[in-house]
């Protein structure tokens, strides 16, 4: 496989999987629109500086 297409393949999925797992989050912990959106914001960020830090440490 293309080593270009298996970068943006995995790169797909994986911020399919932070924007996903983020807005759970924020369903699951906010009482409130505001709350939710909030939510979503700082797990989506910690997730996708968490998912960065990895790649450049393989």
């Amino acid at each position: 496989m293309n080593e270009d297409l298996f970068v943006r393949v995995v790169g797909g999925i994986s911020t399919t999987a932070i924007l996903l797992v983020a807005v759970t989050v924020g369903a699951l912990l906010g009482n409130n629109s505001d709350e939710m959106l909030a939510w979503s914001i700082i797990s989506g960020v910690a997730l996708s500086t968490g998912a960065v830090i990895i790649i450049y440490r393989l």
